[in-house]
C-alpha cells in the first residue's frame, strides 16, 4: 500500500495553452492556484497541499494541467462519454432496483473481461483523500473460490478465543452494551454456523459461487473507501447480468494473521466486504421496496 500523509502531489500548467480562464483556482480544494499575469499558477496551497484529487485536471477547458504523484501519473486523465450515453435517473432506478442478494449461481463460470470491468468501476469509487488504500483480493474459478471459503473458515474457527462468551465478557466495558450484545447473539453463532456447515461439506459462506472479490484496506485509511468500492463493483456487475452476495463477515478476518500472511494482505490491513459473483440461478420477477429507519429534513 502506498498511502502517505506526507505525500504530495505536483501539478504542473503548460502556461501555453493555459487561456487563464481561473477555473483551475475554484475547482481545487487545497487552493493551489492562482492567477498571474492572466495565466494560472501553482502555489504552496492553504493546507495538506495537492491530494492528487484530479478536479484541476478535470475541469480544465484546454488540458493544460497535469498532476504527478499520491497514485497519479501525467496520463490519467480519461475523456468522458457524450452525454446522451449516460444513464438516465430511471436506468439507474431500474439497475438498483432490480439487483437481489443472489446465493444460488449456475456452473457458468464467469469471464474474465467481465472481472476486469467490475475492478474498473471500482476504480472510479470516491474515497476520503487520495490515494486509494483500498486493495482487493480477486478470486477467479469455482475452485479458488472454494480454497477461499475454506482458509476463511478456519480462521473464523480460530476466532473461537476471541468470540469465547468469557472473553466478550471481559470485553464488554469497550465493546459497549450494544456491540456486546451483537458479538455476542449474533456474529458468534453465525460464524460457528458457517464452521460447522463448512465441516459438514456445504458452502454457506461463498455460496459455490464462480468468482469472489476481498476488498480491504489500510491502518491509516477510512474503512467505508473499501466499502463504496464494493458497491460500485456490485452495481457494475449487475449491469453485465452478473448476480451477486455481499459478505459481511469477511470482516473476521482482519484479525487473523495466517490468512493474511497466505494472501499476501499487509498484517495491518483491514478487510471490508467481500463479494461473491456469479450467473444466477433464479430470475426474480418483482422488487422488494426497503425503508429507511428514519429520514427527517432538519
Amino acid at each position: 500500500m502506498r498511502f502517505d500523509w506526507t505525500d504530495q502531489g505536483t501539478p504542473t500548467v503548460e502556461a501555453a495553452r493555459c487561456t487563464g480562464c481561473g477555473l483551475c483556482t475554484r475547482l481545487c480544494p487545497d487552493q493551489m492556484f492562482q492567477l498571474e499575469n492572466g495565466k494560472a499558477q501553482v502555489v504552496a496551497g492553504s493546507f495538506l497541499g495537492c491530494i492528487a484529487c484530479g478536479h484541476c485536471v478535470a475541469g480544465c477547458p484546454t488540458g493544460c494541467i497535469t498532476v504527478r504523484g499520491r497514485g497519479m501519473t501525467g496520463d490519467d486523465a480519461l475523456p468522458l462519454p457524450p452525454k446522451d450515453t449516460q444513464a438516465s435517473a430511471d436506468q439507474l432506478r431500474t439497475l438498483m432496483l432490480t439487483r437481489r442478494s443472489i446465493r444460488r449461481f449456475t456452473a457458468e463460470p464467469v469471464d474474465r473481461a467481465a472481472l476486469d470491468q467490475i475492478l474498473e468501476a471500482a476504480t472510479t469509487a470516491p474515497m476520503g483523500i487520495p490515494p486509494s488504500d483500498v486493495g482487493v483480493l480477486v478470486f477467479h474459478g469455482r475452485d479458488r473460490v472454494q480454497a477461499f471459503s475454506e482458509d476463511a473458515c478456519a480462521a473464523f474457527a480460530r476466532l473461537g478465543w476471541l468470540l469465547h462468551p468469557v472473553t466478550l465478557t471481559l470485553m464488554r466495558p469497550l465493546l459497549g452494551k450494544e456491540n456486546h450484545r451483537a458479538m455476542r447473539d449474533f456474529v458468534r453463532p453465525l460464524l460457528q454456523a458457517l464452521v460447522a456447515e463448512r465441516a459438514a461439506g456445504r458452502d454457506d459462506f461463498t455460496y459455490d459461487a464462480p468468482a469472489a472479490m476481498l476488498f480491504h484496506y489500510g491502518p491509516e485509511s477510512d474503512g467505508a473507501d473499501a466499502h463504496i468500492a464494493a458497491t460500485y463493483a456490485m452495481l457494475m456487475a449487475e449491469s453485465l447480468g452478473l448476480g451477486s452476495c455481499m459478505l459481511g463477515t469477511t470482516a473476521g478476518l482482519s484479525h487473523d494473521k495466517q490468512f493474511k500472511q497466505k494472501y499476501g494482505v499487509p498484517p495491518k490491513n483491514k478487510f471490508g466486504l467481500g463479494l461473491v459473483l456469479g450467473h444466477p440461478q433464479e430470475v426474480f420477477r418483482r422488487g422488494i421496496r426497503r425503508r429507511l429507519a428514519d429520514v427527517r429534513f432538519a
